[in-house]
This record gives structure tokens, C-alpha cells and sequence, in this order.
């Protein structure tokens, strides 16, 4: 586990699409945060960059 002074932005995946955080929920995933942004209002959802989060992102990609 990273030191909390080594967290970066890159650690985590901002999902603004409704569809893509529903199929990563649906398929295990669980977001840190959902959240309005700051800067537009928008809904999004945070999740860990993980192995298991990159997998279901090239599997929704291929679906979709």
C-alpha cells in the first residue's frame, strides 16, 4: 500500500459515464466516491486503478 504522501491523481479512474460505472458495479466494482464536479455539475464515480479495473475496461470496450 502507497503512503498517503505517493497517492496521485493517476491512482484513481474518474468514470463519467453511467453506462461504464453500471457495468463495473455489475461486475464486482466498487466506486470510492460518487460525486457532482466541481467544474461542470456532472455525476461521476472514482475508483481504484487496479488490475481487476483494467480487465473489465478493455472487456466493456470490446462490448461496446
Amino acid at each position: 500500500m502507497k503512503n498517503l504522501n505517493e497517492i496521485t491523481e493517476k491512482d484513481f479512474f474518474f468514470c463519467y459515464t453511467k453506462k461504464l460505472s453500471d457495468f463495473l458495479r455489475d461486475n464486482g466494482m466498487r466506486y470510492i466516491i460518487k460525486a457532482h464536479s466541481v467544474k461542470d455539475g456532472n455525476v461521476f464515480s472514482m475508483y481504484p486503478r487496479t488490475t481487476e479495473l483494467t480487465k473489465l475496461l478493455i472487456k466493456f470496450k470490446q462490448t461496446n
